[in-house]
């Protein structure tokens, strides 16, 4: 053979083999099978901060490059979405015109041969060929039939059953390409568009709406889109937030919605069992508004829009707080009035803070001790309401806190508990202020007050150390010096202080004499102070500091646990709440999604399709004879090569030798 007479596909034709192939196909499903797992179990659309703190910032820069926290609108899913429908409908227009064709066509006009070379055929010898009740036998069986009169006087009756099975084929092809579309509709292509041309812009600030520039808003006339956004018990609004690259977008709708009412019910263990809100959608066109109660499931549907309840969460909580400043003096409070979601100015005699007060949380339930469990009968305790807020210096850096409105037993004792953090991805540690005999931290303060006044230790240390006549007024005065000084260490960096203070100023040699000595007296005018403490601040008849009682001597204990470890718990103040008006907020998912029914559509289409193409088969048949042979050859063949195939075919000859009595 000739070189000239070697015919070589086109690359163009090639590319479209490819574009059209199984190989292809099954490919690209696999990736958005992939994909879909990943948006499962990997949460999408969460504040940038909150995946450094889930995954670092090396695999939370990894993921963000792969678009694995917006999977469902990353460039190459959506490529991988056109690509499935451009192979999809590649294929199917390349193969729906042969399948639309074999469901009409019953190849009568074959020769014997080609018959005799089907999957199933058997040749008996016959006197003769009756095409009438050949045809008959053939549509008592359910079989369309068709006849053919060959040359010779070869006659062909051909059958055809389940002619509607090519059409599963088609359907599947046409579902998938209708789901792709689907889909691209639901996407933001038109947002990377506009991001792209310099149309629009993210906002990654936390600022007020009226700070955010035009080209991070989207008009109501969005195609499509799914935000969420949070609205207080007797708030409305008209705009939600989209979450898009590393910040959001604004999206302004064509209606207003309000909360009258949020409620929510919990599990004995503390966990939401069910949480409602009552809303009003108002619009320009809807003569009345729309009202009506939303919980998990159950949406406010209005046009191509669907209101969910997604969340929930503070409303901004009104606070009345006490803020204790802990290296005073005197134990004078500052009293604010303030909100959850406010930034409050601190103007302190060690620098200058804001406190931003985050959240609010009215149950904290937690499991309930052995001794609790038997003597209530309950296997869950609530540690009362909670208010989270940070303390934030002038050079940024912030301290987290989460301070319990009650106190709390704790081994028979009750406490005020204070936990802070000075990272989001580290745990709370606690500070168990000792609450007094009226349950209270009154009796705490008094004393942190006094030891943050020199002028009162002196005193109330002359008062409870007498100068005996057995020490000259030198030694004394040393002596009260002494204890002065290891108050103020005590007080500025606790035992620690000491340590610090001897390892600087004694010779390695003496530093452990010396330690142990200061430390005695630390622990010895702490005692004096304290009871000296009790005798003046809460006096009582007969006192008699060797008979303290087992609560006194315990709430010492405490206390100074608790003083010792306030070098380390962050600018000097401790936030109280008095009381408190709580405000609810419900979070509100809003959706527009005009894709949605389009895949619905589609979804539909598919069970269609697979349904067609695992129950319904094509199958044919074919009488054949052969007048120059006497011969009748009857063949098969089945778009399915079952186990049972041939033994319908077996019986189908069977019928067919009966009725035509071939032997």
């Amino acid at each position: 053979m000739s070189e000239k007479n070697i015919v070589t596909p086109k690359k163009s034709n090639l590319f479209i083999q490819f574009l059209g192939s199984m190989n292809l196909a099954v490919t690209l499903l696999v990736m958005l099978a992939i994909a879909s797992v990943i948006g499962t179990v990997l949460k999408q659309n969460e504040a940038f901060q909150n995946y450094i703190i889930k995954f670092g910032p090396f695999w939370t820069h990894v993921f963000d490059t792969l678009g694995l926290f917006h999977v469902y609108g990353a460039a190459w899913f959506m490529l991988v979405l056109l690509f499935l429908l451009t192979s999809t409908a590649t294929c199917l227009t390349r193969n729906s015109p042969r399948f639309l064709k074999d469901m009409k066509q019953y190849s009568e006009k074959l020769s014997i041969t080609a018959y005799k070379h089907q999957p199933y055929t058997e040749t008996y010898a016959v006197e003769g060929f009756d095409q009438d009740l050949a045809q008959q036998t053939l549509e008592k069986n359910g079989y369309k039939t068709k006849i053919h009169h060959g040359e010779n006087g070869d006659v062909t009756v051909a059958g055809m059953k389940g002619r509607w099975g090519r059409l599963g084929y088609i359907f599947t092809h046409v579902s998938i390409i209708v789901i792709c579309v689907g889909a691209l509709l639901d996407s933001d292509l038109l947002l990377k568009y506009r991001q792209i041309t310099g149309h629009l812009a993210p906002e990654t600030r936390s600022v007020p709406l009226d700070q955010i520039p035009q080209k991070s808003w989207l008009g109501p006339n969005n195609f499509s889109f799914r935000g969420t956004v949070n609205v207080a018990e007797g708030q409305s609004t008209d705009v939600l937030f989209l979450p898009y690259g590393r910040g959001f977008l604004v999206q302004k709708l064509p209606f207003n919605i309000a909360v009258k009412q949020f409620r929510i019910r919990y599990y004995d263990t503390g966990m939401p069992k069910s949480f409602e809100s009552d809303v009003v959608l108002t619009a320009p066109d809807l003569k009345k508004p729309i009202v009506k109660t939303i919980k998990v499931n159950h949406p406010l549907l209005y046009k191509n829009y669907a209101v969910y309840q997604s969340s929930f969460g503070d409303g901004g909580t009104k606070l009345n707080l006490e803020i204790h400043p802990l290296l005073s003096p005197y134990p004078n409070a500052l009293k604010i009035n303030t909100a959850v979601k406010q930034v409050e100015p601190l103007k302190t005699p060690v620098g200058t803070f804001k406190a931003e007060f985050n959240d609010f949380k009215m149950f904290n339930i937690v499991p309930a001790t052995p001794e609790e469990k038997k003597k209530t009968g309950h296997k869950m305790h609530n540690n009362g309401p909670t208010i989270i807020f940070k303390v934030r210096n002038d050079q940024g850096k912030a301290w987290e806190y989460v301070n319990y409105m009650q106190p709390n037993l704790q081994d028979g004792r009750w406490f005020f508990m204070s936990g802070v953090r000075t990272t989001p991805a580290a745990p709370y540690r606690y500070l168990f202020i000792p609450a007094d005999e009226k349950r209270t931290k009154e009796r705490f303060f008094k004393f942190l007050a006094l030891l943050n006044n020199p002028v009162q230790i002196h005193q109330y240390l002359k008062d409870s150390i007498p100068h005996s006549k057995n020490i000259d007024d030198k030694t004394y005065n040393l002596q009260m010096r002494l204890l002065q000084q290891l108050m103020v260490l005590f007080r500025d960096k606790g035992f620690r202080g000491i340590d610090l203070f001897v390892e600087k100023k004694v010779p390695k040699a003496q530093q452990k004499k010396v330690k142990d000595y200061y430390l005695s007296q630390t622990s010895y005018a702490l005692q004096m102070l304290y009871l000296e403490f009790l005798q003046k601040q809460y006096p009582t008849k007969n006192f008699d500091p060797n008979t303290l009682s087992d609560f006194n001597k315990q709430w010492f204990e405490d206390t100074l646990n608790v003083i010792n470890a306030l070098p380390n718990y962050g600018p000097p103040m401790y936030f109280e709440v008095k009381s408190f008006k709580q405000i609810n907020a419900t979070g509100l998912q809003i959706t527009k999604s005009p894709g949605k029914d389009v895949v619905f559509f589609g979804s539909a289409m598919l069970i269609i399709g697979v349904f067609i193409l695992f129950y319904i088969r094509q199958k044919r048949v074919w009488l054949a004879y052969s007048k120059q042979e006497n011969a009748l050859t009857i063949a098969g063949k089945d778009t399915k090569d079952l186990p049972e195939t041939q033994n319908e075919f077996d019986q189908l000859v069977e019928i067919v030798k009966t009725n035509m009595k071939v032997s």
